[in-house]
């Protein structure tokens, strides 16, 4: 996966013309996952190819549970365009994106989707609007973003890790905690194989290992909670990000500002 380049102009054009004024249900049609989402058994590829000799890898991990579907809806209907157009014009030589979309292991019918890594308008916007927008999730104080993190540690192949020892770029965005204990046996349906009890701060371990993972913690009613703020700090430290929720193009402009960060960082590194 990730040929082809991102064109700001067509998919400006694209989001007036065809999604601006749709209704997310129109755009958002899948009614369960998709098999093409499915992570049991995958590893999702950020190859290097003559097309793009280097390469950014970016997973973006979007909570679907019943409280924070306008975000992906967001991204496709207004903002996602000026996301890209900010991180190409800082010279990023070629970002690729990765959509996931995570609920609650506990009891949604979908927990975990992913995507591919893709470098084009519009094989990003096909993942982006392929995901099921469950909106599930349940009253246990939590949802799976962890799972998001296994999936970056152990489902991706990618040669800027793999070849040149860079780490890439992980992106979770929800407004709950992350669910801390993964049995073996949700792992197992969920990504198939043998698996073992794992906490959420065993998962982040390993996907740190080769990612920058932060999350962004949107500020609504659950996000201001202080078991949700307290949660998410001990995890991350200061790759814990606070938006507040008045408005989503919050959720847009930290996306390209910490991709822009994590090039510069790199640059600066080689």
């Amino acid at each position: 996966m990730g040929g082809g380049f991102y064109s700001y102009k067509t998919a400006f054009t694209r989001r007036v013309s065809l999604y601006e004024e749709t209704e997310t249900t129109q755009i958002f049609r899948n009614r369960s996952m998709v098999k093409e989402m499915n992570p049991s058994g995958v590893v999702r590829e950020c190859c290097e190819n003559a097309e793009h000799p280097e390469v950014m890898p970016i997973i973006i991990g979007l909570d679907v549970t019943g409280s924070m579907g306008h975000i992906p809806a967001n991204l496709i209907k207004n903002d996602f365009p000026d996301v890209m157009k900010k991180i190409l014009d800082e010279g990023i030589p070629c970002p690729q994106l990765c959509f996931a979309a995570y609920g609650d292991h506990e009891c949604d019918d979908a927990p975990l989707q992913v995507g591919q890594f893709e470098a084009s308008d519009e094989l990003m916007e096909k993942w982006l609007t392929s995901i099921y927008l469950e909106g599930g999730g349940g009253g246990n104080d939590g949802e799976s973003t962890s799972l998001v993190h296994y999936f970056a540690a152990h489902h991706t192949s990618c040669d800027a890790i793999n070849k040149r020892g860079e780490k890439g770029l992980l992106i979770t965005i929800g407004d709950e905690p992350d669910l801390r204990f993964y049995p073996k046996t949700a792992l197992r349906d969920i990504f198939g194989g043998a698996q073992q009890d794992l906490t959420s701060e065993e998962i982040l371990a390993m996907a740190k290992k080769n990612w920058e993972v932060y999350h962004v913690n949107l500020l609504d009613y659950s996000g201001r909670l202080k078991g949700t703020r307290e949660n998410w700090r001990n995890l991350l430290g200061d790759h814990y990000i606070e938006v507040e929720a008045n408005t989503d193009t919050n959720v847009s402009n930290v996306i390209s500002y910490l991709a822009i960060e994590h090039y510069k960082k790199r640059a600066k590194v080689l």
